[in-house]
């Protein structure tokens, strides 16, 4: 295939937001498509960093979008990353490289393989490569009887025990603490707390949790694009770990998902199905797919080399770093 015969009609900022989401929304991919969403590129402004958005039309109709982050290494300059991107014919994805000649390298998360691209590497991912969907278009009962058994009990549990469910940007303090705690507890990164703030005060992404008392045994930050719910972070408290209030409020979640006309619930990473017992997402995955659903996987992550010197050192230093 030639990708050279492609007009390179690419235009930035040429589509409205409403133009620009419908296309994302009917061609997107079927995990992750928010983070092409217009309001997922207004929210990285938000929190300092610079957003490009091509596409490229053919007899007056979208066939290609990337909404495109600018980011900066320190030493070694900068390279940019389209998450769950491009959309469109992967042949635009030479096009669009051609617009970056100062980047190092383009990051990018395409909908099919990049093997006919020679500068075209795999890389290890950003976001999630595999994940769970469960179908939220079944009856309530069809959906519980879906479950593992564990986990039907568990939320029985949790609701005999009186865990309430609560949905609001004012709960994001008490919340923020136990984001924290669960962090240090299961050992991985958070980014800052003003990026979490902002993901909710801008719209983008809804806090929910669960409480007993006056205690916040559980929280998950949300998001709903298109006609998906999306379980981007959660957090779980060490008291009362018996009230099971992660199973309740993923429940109570799904079915108020299901009532305002969602039909997919994305659980946003699982470890793959033949991993061994050992790997890091092992014990959260057996949690999500206690829920079901259908497995999902995703064509990765590729850096797309610009610089290929630079990029080699950079590899090498961090490889080292690790």
């Amino acid at each position: 295939m030639r990708f050279d015969c492609l007009e390179n009609n690419m235009q930035k900022n040429a589509l409205s937001p409403l133009d620009w989401d419908a296309f994302v929304k009917k061609n997107g991919p079927r995990s992750g498509r928010f983070l092409q969403s217009w309001n997922w590129g207004e929210f990285q402004k938000q929190v300092g960093l610079s957003i490009d958005r091509w596409s490229e039309n053919k007899d007056a109709e979208t066939i290609f979008v990337a909404q495109v982050i600018k980011k900066s290494i320190p030493y070694f300059g900068s390279f940019v990353y389209v998450p769950r991107g491009p959309i469109g014919h992967v042949g635009f994805v030479s096009k669009l490289v051609s617009h970056y000649a100062q980047a190092m390298f383009m990051r990018c998360e395409p909908m099919v393989s990049l093997t006919l691209i020679k500068q075209a590497k795999r890389a290890q991912h950003v976001q999630p490569s595999h994940t769970l969907i469960t179908n939220l278009e079944p009856t309530e009962q069809d959906l519980l009887a879906a479950m593992h058994e564990k986990t039907r009990y568990n939320i029985r549990l949790a609701q005999k025990k009186g865990v309430e469910i609560l949905i609001g940007a004012e709960l994001f303090e008490q919340a923020w603490e136990l984001f924290e705690a669960t962090a240090k507890r299961d050992g991985f990164r958070l980014h800052a707390k003003r990026y979490y703030q902002k993901m909710i005060q801008c719209g983008v992404a809804f806090l929910a949790v669960a409480k007993h008392e006056n205690d916040v045994l559980a929280a998950n930050i949300m998001i709903d694009f298109d006609k998906t719910r999306t379980y981007l972070h959660g957090a779980s408290s060490n008291t009362k770990r018996n009230f099971m209030a992660p199973y309740v409020l993923h429940w109570e979640l799904m079915k108020q998902a299901k009532a305002n006309g969602i039909i997919e619930y994305d659980w946003w990473g699982v470890a793959p199905l033949h991993a061994p017992e050992d790997h890091a997402w092992a014990g959260i995955s057996r949690f999500k797919r206690g829920f079901g659903g259908d497995e999902v996987t995703t064509m990765g992550t590729y850096d797309v080399v610009i610089h290929p010197l630079i990029y080699r050192l950079y590899q090498l230093i961090r490889t080292w770093r690790t």
